[in-house]
């Protein structure tokens, strides 16, 4: 299976792949995924955000805690 990946710039709607010579299929299978430069300053911190927002627990530290065993001597 041969895959082309490319990073484009979307201009006025539209996108042009140029596909080397070496590729043979006849039908491809578009996926349009849109891109965020990770080098930018705003978002070298957004995993931190994104983080902490999807880790905040609605449980309080009482109801998180597991009693303990007892060990029984033998």
């Amino acid at each position: 299976m041969q895959i082309v990946r490319e990073f484009k710039k979307v201009s006025e709607r539209q996108i042009i792949i140029d596909l080397p010579e070496s590729f043979s299929a006849k039908e491809v299978e578009i996926i349009i995924i849109p891109y965020k430069n990770r080098d930018s300053i705003d978002d070298k911190n957004q995993w931190k955000k994104d983080f902490l927002s999807i880790s905040k627990w609605e449980l309080t530290e009482e109801e998180v805690k597991i009693p303990s065993w007892k060990i029984e001597e033998f």
